[in-house]
Order: structure tokens, then C-alpha cells, then sequence
């Protein structure tokens, strides 16, 4: 029984260094959403915190923040040193345990980190940063070799025309987010292999310019308010109990009709909801705010 138990604890530790708790999922979540900055915040509390001792993470998620917010010039100019700040870190990470087991897990994001090199690397050559561009040439040769280059997710989304063939701007989001109806819901996704409520909500609108906060309480907080009885497509709508926002959708519905969402619902993904017809989403709906004129 005593060797049982010393295996149980054994295997728990091993497997804590790839597992990942609510905080360093967060660092994963704002990357993906391009908030740089509050990463590179979060990760460096991260690394001052023993707590997070057991991840590779941190490190991981700073040395990418600070190449991608090396790439606004007007930045690197207050941060001359954040190009070798971040192959310090990812060097930190390298030398963790369970490097290559992360590497496979992390595998697209580091594929399209390779592929946003090349343009860093030539931005700081045509700068003048000849030293930061042999630096990163060199980094980039030495950890990502053998790693296939992808296209850059963070590069600037296709923004679509704001009255394309006689179409307002809100009808063409309202139609967009109704070609995601079918896709699976996933905690904490935000693209098309899987959304939460948040992230296809801000999937849908990012597509057409507006980058928004991750999470429905902070698209509530950062968005105007709206009355219910005057949102129509292209607006928010959030839900929950007591004072909490647990979830958010997209409305489809124009004005005067049935106030109608797509979501990203745990049970069926994405999907269409009256929610005037519905006795579970109606009475949680409490406020809904919009990015739009």
C-alpha cells in the first residue's frame, strides 16, 4: 500500500509541470487575444510567485510577449532591451523538466511565433537594431530549426467593408456569427477547432476590427451600455445569477423582432437562441452593452 501511495505522488508531480491551472491558462487566453502587455504583467508576477515554480510557462508566455511588443517600434524604443529580455526567458524555459512535452502542446503558437520572427528580425535590421536582428536570427535558428513555419495568427485580421453590397455593418456580423453555428464548445477556446461564450464573441467581432476584452464581464465592462429593449444585431447580450456575468451572445435579431442570440452554449456549441422563448436563458439575461455605432 506505502509503495502505491509513493507512485501516486510520484505521478502527481510529474504531470502538475504540463497541467495547467485557471492562472496560467489565463497567460494562454490574453496571448491569444493579443493582449501583450497584461501577459508580460501576469507572467512576471508569475515568476516572483514560488507557487508557479513547478511551470514553464511563465517564462514561456513572457519571452513571447515581449517579442511581439518589441514588434511596435514606438515601444522598443522605451524597451531597448526586451529582444534579449525575451531569449533570456525562453532560454529559462528551455531548461525546464518538461520542455519538449510543452513544445508539442504549444506547437501551432511557436509555429506562428517563427513565422513573425522573420518580420521582427528584418523591422529591427531596417532600424538600424542590426545587433537585436543577428540576435534574433540567431535565436530563431537555434530553438526553431526544425520547427515548419506557419502563418502568423496575431497578424492584422481581415477587416470587412463596413457596407459591402449594400449591407450595414451589422448585418454582416450578425450573418457571419450564424455561419459558426455547429462548431463545438470548448472551455477557453476561441477559435474556429472550439469557442466559449467569450471567445466567440470576440472571434466574431475581431474579425471586423474591434478587439475586445476575453471575458464576458470585462466585454460588459469595456462595452457601452445598451437598454434591452433597444439591442438589435451586432449588439451583446450577457446573462447570469445574482451580480455575476457568466455568459454572453451575439443578437441577431432586428429591431422590433424577438430578441434572438447566437452563443456558445456548454451542451451544443454554437447556436441560435429566441431568448424571449426561452425560460432558461430569459430570466438570467441582465444587460447588454455594444463595440458598434
Amino acid at each position: 500500500m506505502k509503495w502505491m501511495i509513493a507512485l501516486v505522488g510520484i505521478l502527481v508531480l510529474s504531470n502538475q509541470s504540463i497541467a495547467q491551472d485557471k492562472k496560467i491558462d489565463q497567460l494562454e487566453i490574453l496571448y491569444d487575444q493579443a493582449y501583450f502587455a497584461k501577459v508580460l504583467r501576469k507572467a512576471n508576477k508569475m515568476l516572483a510567485d514560488p507557487e508557479f515554480d513547478y511551470s514553464g510557462l511563465p517564462a514561456y508566455y513572457k519571452s513571447l510577449a515581449l517579442f511581439r511588443l518589441a514588434g511596435d517600434a514606438r515601444w522598443f524604443n522605451r524597451h531597448k532591451s526586451s529582444i534579449s529580455e525575451a531569449i533570456e526567458s525562453y532560454q529559462n524555459f528551455s531548461e525546464h523538466p518538461s520542455y519538449k512535452d510543452y513544445v508539442n502542446a504549444h506547437f501551432y503558437e511557436i509555429s506562428s511565433l517563427k513565422s513573425y520572427l522573420v518580420k521582427l528580425e528584418k523591422s529591427m535590421n531596417e532600424l538600424g537594431y542590426d545587433k537585436e536582428g543577428r540576435a534574433i536570427a540567431s535565436f530563431s535558428f537555434d530553438y526553431f530549426k526544425s520547427i515548419k513555419s506557419k502563418p502568423d495568427k496575431h497578424e492584422n485580421p481581415t477587416i470587412v467593408n463596413n457596407n459591402q453590397g449594400g449591407q450595414s455593418q451589422r448585418d454582416l456580423i450578425a450573418e457571419y456569427a450564424k455561419t459558426l453555428v455547429g462548431i463545438k464548445y470548448v472551455w477557453a477556446g476561441s477559435d474556429e477547432s472550439g469557442f466559449d461564450c467569450s471567445g466567440f464573441t470576440g472571434y466574431v467581432l475581431k474579425r471586423y476590427g474591434f478587439a475586445i476584452a476575453r471575458t464576458a464581464s470585462g466585454q460588459l465592462e469595456e462595452s457601452k451600455k445598451v437598454k434591452l429593449d433597444n439591442a438589435f444585431k451586432g449588439d451583446l447580450v450577457f446573462f447570469g445569477s445574482g451580480e455575476k456575468i457568466t455568459h454572453v451572445g451575439l443578437v441577431i435579431s432586428s429591431k422590433g423582432d424577438d430578441l434572438s442570440m447566437v452563443h456558445a452554449s456548454t451542451s451544443k456549441g454554437v447556436i441560435v437562441t429566441n431568448i424571449v422563448s426561452s425560460t432558461y436563458w430569459e430570466p438570467k439575461l441582465k444587460a447588454a452593452g455594444t463595440y458598434l455605432d
